[in-house]
């Protein structure tokens, strides 16, 4: 006599079951497997990220640092006289303020002032190692 020999084999991913053996019993099986495969979710790992990848996310976080408003007011401070005497942005930062202009941070008064080092001010560092900016001395005479 020969018997009813039957015999499956599922993969998902990187799990496998096989089973062999009576008709009967593997369609019961296979039944089990199939659902239990079905049940069962596989992610693939994620490949690390790139360090390419990872600078052009943080350059995409970080917010712009020029303000329309902190360029003027800085400009009205230097027609005005204010920076004819040395004065760190946070000596700036307290005078905007202090005028009520919002939205002042001390990134973009340091932007706008560089901009302008070299064309209406000069910089130089004081002995706390920080950077004063005044309005540059009108050569000639």
């Amino acid at each position: 006599m020969s018997e009813e020999k039957s015999r499956f084999r599922i993969k998902k991913g990187d799990i496998e079951i096989e089973y062999e053996g009576k008709s009967s019993e593997v369609n019961a099986r296979y039944k089990e497997a199939f659902e239990w495969m079905k049940a069962v979710t596989i992610s693939p790992p994620k490949p690390p990220p790139k360090k390419e990848d990872i600078g052009k996310k943080e350059k995409e976080k970080k917010p712009a640092v020029r303000t329309k408003g902190v360029t003027a007011e800085i400009d009205k401070l230097i027609e005005e006289g204010w920076m004819d005497d040395y004065k760190r942005n946070t000596e700036i930062l307290k005078e905007l303020e202090r005028r009520a202009i919002t939205g002042v941070y001390t990134q973009a008064i340091d932007a706008a002032l560089r901009r302008r080092v070299g064309k209406t001010l000069e910089r130089k560092k004081d002995e706390q190692e920080n950077w004063g900016y005044r309005r540059m001395k009108e050569s000639g005479g």
